[in-house]
């Protein structure tokens, strides 16, 4: 066989290969095609039991949820119905949650060796539910951890930290934080700190990373501990995505294609470079993230609120704001907050996006419908109303997040015994 006969022949193989290829993924889109029609065939009595089922068998993770603070704040015990808030176990079991990110959140304005006590006094919270009811929760430092707590049906608490600044410039604090099971670490929140630039503030000192930022970051990463730039402004995005070795999370932000110029949403360019890192988006829950209107109005409450010294959480704030959302939109729907989630599919991919609700953060401006932990089989409703397979819907439950948490301790891995 002569060279131009080789090459004809490898020329007809290739293109029936790539003949194959197509109809694969021709036969691929019609099946999918064909799930989607079936859904949409579907009332929506029988896609909400869908729903309802789907939130019962899958695990579902929250990466970010305040209860500790609240718990501090408004003393209830949250394995029974709770009066006040939006999270405890009985409804987090009456809407399929199986692990809530349980968030130490430190005030910017706390100094710190008082920001220390309160991450003690906050985690002691914690541990007091995981100690008093064993039978009901358990620690998770791990992907791994959370499903075996799932198998053992154990509702997982992991401990995360809202805000470096109890870091100080001591990277020491945290082999500490470490060693009480912080697994993420949101590096600055509404004010600018030793760390990076907030997205809030308009002291931007450090053009996005403080040194020791950048110094902070390769030591998250060699101690497994996931990098949250929510709150974060733009450059420090930008900068950890560059610095990191290993992918990085935005635990409770949205997309900034609908509000334009709300730097506290992330930019389509920054969802894509996040994805491209293989980190992920959680969506955020309060209506002031999905919704221009929403966001407006809420603003306009707060400064009123402020100027005059109002309690939101008081019975004068209740009683203003239930006058108020007679006249302005403040709160959005489980529809706003799914587009946020479709969009980040069509910008980046059904493997980047997961819920960060920030409850007990965005009260009371959650989705009318979306009002507390209960509410997972709402968000699921919705997605299978737009054709979403059980597939990507578990991804997007926990499926996402999972691999990026167990990408950054394997990241933390390698980098301790040199391969990387």
């Amino acid at each position: 066989m002569n060279s131009s006969s080789l090459i004809r022949m490898s020329g007809i193989i290739l293109n029936e290969g790539k003949g194959i290829l197509i109809l694969i993924a021709v036969m691929a889109m019609v099946i999918l095609q064909s799930c989607k029609n079936r859904q949409k065939d579907k009332s929506d009595e029988e896609l909400m039991k869908m729903a309802r089922e789907i939130c019962r068998k899958d695990l579902i993770i929250d990466s970010h949820i305040d209860w500790p603070e609240w718990v501090s704040h408004f003393p209830e015990d949250i394995s029974k119905r709770t009066k006040t808030g939006d999270f405890d176990l009985e409804r987090a079991n009456e809407g399929g949650l199986n692990a809530a990110m349980s968030v130490i959140y430190i005030n910017s304005d706390i100094a710190l060796e008082e920001g220390r006590r309160l991450v003690d006094s906050l985690r002691e919270i914690i541990g007091h539910y995981t100690e008093t009811y064993p039978e009901k929760f358990a620690e998770a430092r791990s992907p791994a951890e959370v499903r075996l707590n799932f198998s053992k049906g154990l509702f997982s608490l992991p401990v995360c930290l809202e805000n470096g600044s109890p870091i100080g410039d001591d990277k020491e604090y945290l082999n500490y934080l470490k060693s009480i099971g912080v697994v993420y670490i949101t590096l600055c929140h509404d004010m600018t700190n030793q760390i990076s630039d907030s997205n809030f503030d308009e002291d931007r000192r450090w053009g996005g990373l403080s040194p020791f930022g950048v110094e902070l970051i390769h030591e998250l990463n060699r101690l497994g501990i996931m990098i949250d730039i929510s709150h974060s402004t733009d450059s420090t995005v930008y900068q950890a995505l560059r610095y990191s070795s290993a992918p990085i999370v935005a635990t409770h932000s949205s997309c900034r294609h609908f509000i334009p110029g709300y730097e506290r949403n992330l930019s389509d360019t920054l969802i894509k470079l996040i994805a491209e890192k293989n980190g992920v988006v959680m969506v955020n829950f309060g209506s002031m993230f999905l919704d221009s209107t929403c966001l407006r109005n809420c603003n306009e409450a707060i400064a009123y609120m402020t100027s005059n010294g109002i309690n939101i959480y008081s019975d004068e704030g209740a009683e203003y704001l239930a006058d108020f959302v007679k006249t302005h939109k403040v709160v959005a729907t489980s529809v706003e907050l799914v587009n946020h989630i479709d969009h980040i599919v069509r910008v980046a991919g059904i493997d980047y996006v997961g819920l960060g609700s920030d409850f007990n953060g965005v009260g009371p401006t959650q989705p009318s419908d979306v009002r507390d932990v209960s509410a997972y089989p709402v968000i699921v409703f919705e997605l299978l109303k737009r054709g979403y397979s059980e597939m990507d819907i578990n991804k997007i439950l926990s499926g996402n997040f999972m691999r990026v948490w167990d990408e950054v301790i394997e990241t933390g891995r390698k980098l301790n015994s040199g391969l990387v």
